[in-house]
């Protein structure tokens, strides 16, 4: 499993956890059933654990077009991570994303994108949970294996469980729809659990 929206999201280890985070064939909402969350459009910096580790910078921006003058907004996030390597120099991670609301909460369907991406893990989606505070930084939860695994594995999902020397490789094969109506029912603190990830607001 090669998730990485988390090169610290997407380099903790980061998404880091990459290596266990649960992938999907569909995401959480489709382009017509996302919603546009104009809260999250600009640019942040991600925090830092430790003191040493490298800085890292991510820039949120809904996908826009040009039709005879007319800007419209799509429902396609586009995320761009920048990590300034010690030692080394940038490193670019490029992330095509969907949000959604589904009841009181809100999520993010995300795949990484660009010719790094290998072939088994193009279009497979990660998920999250995310929130916003008052000031715009951004709080984020991934979606937990153990969880989801067990939800295949009583039948309550579909999808495959595979275990390896990095933990519980997940690939949930369900419907979007299905995917949606699981989450909203499932406790947030159990299914998007653990430390988040925190990004501070430079600009919009």
């Amino acid at each position: 499993m090669n998730i990485r929206l988390v090169p610290a999201l997407l380099a903790a280890a980061s998404l880091l956890l990459a290596s266990c985070l649960p992938e999907s064939k569909n995401p959480l909402s489709t382009p017509s059933t996302s919603t546009v969350d104009g809260r999250l459009g600009g640019v942040y910096v991600q925090k830092r654990e430790k003191k040493d580790d490298d800085l890292s910078t991510w820039h949120f921006h809904y996908r826009e077009t040009n039709v005879r003058g007319r800007i419209s907004v799509t429902p396609w996030l586009e995320v761009l991570n920048l990590e300034h390597r010690r030692g080394d120099g940038l490193k670019g991670t490029t992330y095509r994303a969907l949000t959604t609301h589904l009841g009181v909460h809100d999520y993010i369907s995300f795949m990484e994108v660009g010719d790094a991406v290998s072939k088994d893990h193009a279009s497979l989606y990660g998920f999250a949970r995310y929130e916003v505070n008052w000031s715009g930084d951004i709080q984020v939860w991934f979606a937990n294996s153990d969880f989801l695994a067990q939800a295949i594995k009583s039948g309550k999902l579909h999808g495959t469980v595979r275990s390896d020397s990095t933990g519980k490789n997940v690939l949930l094969t369900d419907s979007t729809e299905r995917l949606a109506a699981f989450v909203a029912a499932s406790d947030p603190a159990r299914l998007f659990g653990g430390k988040p990830l925190i990004f501070y607001r430079l600009t919009r």
